[in-house]
């Protein structure tokens, strides 16, 4: 079992064996911030900070008999599963417990939006939490991130992050249009196969384009050992597949005049030996416009 599911199992555990979803999905957040443990990630959302991969996780546990298949998120074994994480994780749980157990519902929510503000900026239910004089403070610090503005020109690739990691990338750069520059849209992280990412993306108000043409097939990427082959790749691809896609280029230049931010998807961390960072640089020359490589 995954250790991050270990996790959210003692969470519940030691809340009584059975939590409520927003204050599971709250507390499992507050947890993780206290700690500086990123067992799992957040963005905000529309009761808050929010995790694709905990709901996920919890039909998996539902599936193999941990939790009940139940609207809260409810123990069904009788395993300790406090004694199945480290001894560090299992003190500072119990210590979390201790003094967040009167804390529920309403309380709950109120006290995450007011220290972590930016995961109220697409909550529905932040006016039920607030006076109306203490609502204007909180959403205007909410949206610090949505004062971006600059027309900028983004890459990210998703290595190593989750989706809700990458999520919360987005929407903190105020980024409106994923595209994707990947020749095959699929991905041995599931949640990245185009279908499903375009959902999450409109999920979060976030557009999707996808333009295959300036991706580089399989066939181009075997045998790439060093940094070398790497360069030797991008400087083959700058100078016959990128020239010959002018229309794409283009295009994507139409979307940041008229999105204002943008981002190119692809796979790898380091911009450098991915070939969106040619066609940011080819973008970057030609239309004089803000580059930045979110790590």
């Amino acid at each position: 079992m995954f250790y991050r599911r270990k996790i959210m199992l003692a969470l519940i555990e030691v809340f009584g064996k059975e939590l409520d979803n927003t204050d599971f999905e709250k507390l499992l957040f507050l947890f993780c911030k206290k700690y500086n443990q990123n067992f799992y990630d957040f963005f905000p959302y529309k009761f808050g900070c929010f995790s694709y991969v905990s709901y996920q996780d919890k039909r998996i546990l539902t599936k193999l008999g941990f939790l009940d298949n139940v609207e809260k998120f409810k123990l069904s074994s009788r395993t300790n599963f406090l004694n199945e994480i480290k001894s560090q994780d299992k003190k500072n749980l119990i210590s979390f417990a201790k003094k967040m157990k009167q804390i529920k519902g309403k309380n709950l929510v109120r006290n995450i939006y007011t220290e972590f503000p930016y995961y109220a900026s697409r909550s529905e239910i932040i006016k039920e939490v607030f006076t109306e004089k203490e609502l204007d403070e909180i959403i205007d610090k909410a949206s610090n991130y949505k004062k971006q503005n600059e027309t900028t020109l983004f890459t990210l690739g998703y290595e190593g992050l989750t989706i809700d990691a990458y999520l919360n990338k987005l929407i903190k750069n105020n980024i409106r249009l994923v595209i994707d520059v990947r020749k095959n849209p699929r991905s041995m992280k599931f949640d990245f196969n185009q279908n499903k990412l375009k959902k999450y993306l409109i999920s979060v108000d976030i557009d999707y384009l996808h333009l295959p043409e300036l991706g580089i097939e399989p066939d181009l990427r075997k045998n790439l050992h060093s940094i070398s082959d790497y360069e030797k790749l991008l400087e083959f691809y700058k100078r016959t597949l990128l020239i010959k896609n002018e229309k794409s280029l283009i295009l994507i230049f139409e979307n940041l005049k008229k999105y204002n931010r943008i981002s190119l998807l692809c796979f790898e961390k380091q911009f450098k030996i991915c070939h969106r960072s040619k066609i940011a640089e080819n973008l970057e020359k030609r239309n004089n416009i803000k580059v930045k490589h979110i790590n």
